[in-house]
């Protein structure tokens, strides 16, 4: 029976349930489309209310492991940064070994990612790689002189850690270089304003 006032996380609820359901959903791909389906016991918005618990501002639901579908154990509300540290897309290097994600790294040192990223491929220790003191390679710039760019095109990796490949690389007029990695989450976030609403 249709809800005459419905409470406010009845549309999450819903929005939720046509994902994983509904295969003309626009995000039924993302979801129901790789196997992700919402437990039994959600089947009931009531129940679904009482172990989600209220929403605190600015949260949404979040799924803490991607591969998994919607239950008690593997939701939570989460902010939009914890979201994001929590995409499928998440970029991973290997330093000594051992494999750190790199945003892990770049919010515990302060740095940008794709200075964790550039650094780990070059093979640097993990003191080195977490080391917050720029190390740039100016070798080849005047001395006074400007970078005119060439450190910017030395780039090897986006603000976000992706990988300037071939077929990762946007290019404009100016020979200014993009991500579309990025570009196509910009694209993405523009129309679902938040991952699961």
């Amino acid at each position: 029976m249709p809800f005459k006032n419905p409470h406010p996380l009845y549309s999450v609820w819903q929005g939720m349930r046509r994902r994983c359901d509904n295969p003309n959903h626009k995000a039924f791909p993302d979801y129901g489309g790789r196997g992700i389906s919402v437990c039994s016991e959600w089947d009931d918005f009531h129940v679904f209310l009482r172990d989600m618990g209220p929403r605190p501002n600015g949260h949404s639901i979040d799924r803490r492991d991607n591969d998994r579908g919607y239950s008690p154990d593997n939701c939570r509300w989460a902010t939009r940064k914890e979201q994001q540290r929590n995409q499928r897309r998440a970029v991973y290097v290997t330093i000594e070994g051992t494999e750190h994600r790199a945003i892990d790294l770049a919010d515990m040192t302060g740095m940008k990612t794709d200075t964790i990223v550039a650094r780990a491929s070059k093979g640097l220790t993990y003191k080195e790689v977490v080391d917050p003191q720029p190390r740039r390679d100016l070798s080849g710039f005047a001395l006074g002189g400007k970078a005119s760019g060439a450190l910017r095109k030395a780039k090897t990796h986006c603000p976000q850690g992706h990988e300037y490949t071939e077929d990762n690389l946007l290019k404009n007029k100016h020979g200014h270089r993009g991500c579309k990695t990025c570009h196509r989450d910009r694209e993405y976030a523009k129309r679902h304003t938040m991952k699961d609403v």
